[in-house]
């Protein structure tokens, strides 16, 4: 038996280790009562005072007003439930850089280990649990006999509605929350049930207890990896294609080992591939190889820093280049904020054809994000502290030349739809 003088220390511990391991249902059921009417008071007073314009979109009485309701029902709701709440009010601001982030709230026993896709044709499942093996690469139609649709209109109310891309991009990583599940309706704490379809429409339902465990996961095999899938990680990439005379520079991130020594912490600057390095190795090949497509594939690109992006971009576009040097730039859902700026580069520089599908991010947009925490309930808070505006025609987002979506049935053949389109496009 432990001696008198560690009771307070194991009372403690134990309480604390119960905290930590309580399912996420029940996360904000807080030890001390948060005064909500006070912290969601100063929530719209500071995102007022921040944000370079919080109510370019919206009506500032209608703001103060859904805030002041989820203050007065805060107390019987748990911390997740009134972040979710307060985003949603958020959301409906327009500004897709601004945010509560609710997703620290979500704890992971409730994440699904699933990994999904929203194609051209539907949702499709590309990686699962061992034990659920027999719906990879199946179309997700139903939750708990909720149609995927139902679904997709309800966590849509968590996102900055600019346009249909951005909800495409963020549907498939939210989708997969339990706890998500669960506040609208379409799940409880305990099971869910996946409804999907293979390739011929026949059904089958999977039933999930919760929470999950970790454990081992398989991915879909494909005939081969599309061109443009094949290093989502990387930083950024290049090949040639001499068959074609085409060279291929993949962006997917704004950011390196210089940009990281420069804006970041630096911490981590040796892990990261240097820019200037693969600067010098693109204009090097470039003198050698005939070319005439250059591809500049910014579609898995979520942002970060701008600037390298832009004078890269500029020296790209005043290079003489061996052949008919034609420029593409390939664009999606993902392309947003500091891509979209490097995007609007390329068009400012020469001329130009863009391909492949709607970006999630607008031209005109805010951005510059920073960070403040709620003091008593610990929320953090994402806001902009600058607009940019990059076209004179303020559009939701920006639409390819050359429509060039991936279906499911390319992406198992290993066709990358934009690359085709450039090649038949090239051809005339």
């Amino acid at each position: 038996m432990a001696p008198s003088r560690y009771l307070p220390f194991l009372l403690h511990l134990v309480l604390f280790t119960s905290l930590i391991l309580a399912p996420a249902y029940l996360w904000g059921q807080e030890v001390e009562e948060i005064d909500w009417k006070y912290e969601i008071d100063l929530l719209g007073k500071e995102l007022a005072e921040k944000h370079p314009d919080l109510f370019l979109k919206t009506d500032a009485d209608v703001f103060y007003s859904e805030f002041a309701q989820i203050a007065s029902a805060a107390p019987e709701l748990s911390l997740f439930q009134v972040s979710i709440r307060l985003q949603q009010v958020i959301a409906r601001m327009g500004d897709a850089h601004t945010g509560i982030n609710y997703h620290f709230n979500i704890d992971s026993g409730f994440i699904l280990p699933i990994k999904c896709y929203w194609f051209d044709d539907g949702i499709y499942i590309l990686e699962t649990p061992v034990e659920f093996e027999q719906i990879l690469g199946k179309k997700l139609v139903a939750i708990n006999a909720t149609p995927i649709e139902e679904v997709i209109d309800s966590l849509a109310t968590l996102i900055v509605d600019d346009n249909h891309s951005l909800v495409k991009y963020h549907v498939p990583r939210i989708v997969i929350w339990a706890q998500l599940l669960e506040y609208f309706g379409f799940a409880d704490h305990q099971e869910l049930t996946l409804t999907v379809a293979d390739q011929q429409g026949n059904l089958q339902k999977q039933p999930i207890s919760l929470p999950m465990a970790d454990g081992n996961v398989v991915t879909l095999q494909t005939k081969s990896i599309p061109v443009g899938w094949q290093e989502p990680k990387a930083y950024f990439r290049h090949r040639y294609f001499p068959e074609n005379k085409l060279y291929y520079i993949q962006y997917n991130r704004c950011w390196s080992r210089e940009v990281e020594e420069e804006f970041g912490s630096g911490a981590s600057a040796l892990f990261i591939p240097s820019f200037k390095e693969f600067e010098k190795e693109v204009f090097k090949e470039l003198k050698k190889v005939q070319v005439d497509r250059l591809v500049f594939d910014m579609r898995f690109n979520s942002g970060g820093n701008a600037a390298q992006g832009t004078k890269f971009i500029q020296k790209l576009c005043k290079t003489k280049l061996k052949g008919e040097g034609k420029y593409y730039v390939v664009v999606g859902r993902k392309t947003f904020s500091s891509a979209i700026i490097n995007t609007v580069d390329f068009i400012k520089s020469t001329e130009v054809v863009l391909v492949g599908e709607e970006t999630g991010g607008r031209p005109n947009h805010f951005g510059e994000v920073k960070r403040f925490v709620l003091p008593e309930s610990r929320l953090i808070v994402n806001h902009s502290t600058k607009y940019f505006t990059l076209l004179k025609e303020d559009m939701p987002t920006i639409t390819p030349d050359l429509m060039a979506p991936m279906t499911f049935d390319l992406y198992l053949k290993g066709i990358d739809p934009a690359l085709e389109a450039i090649k038949k496009h090239s051809s005339k």
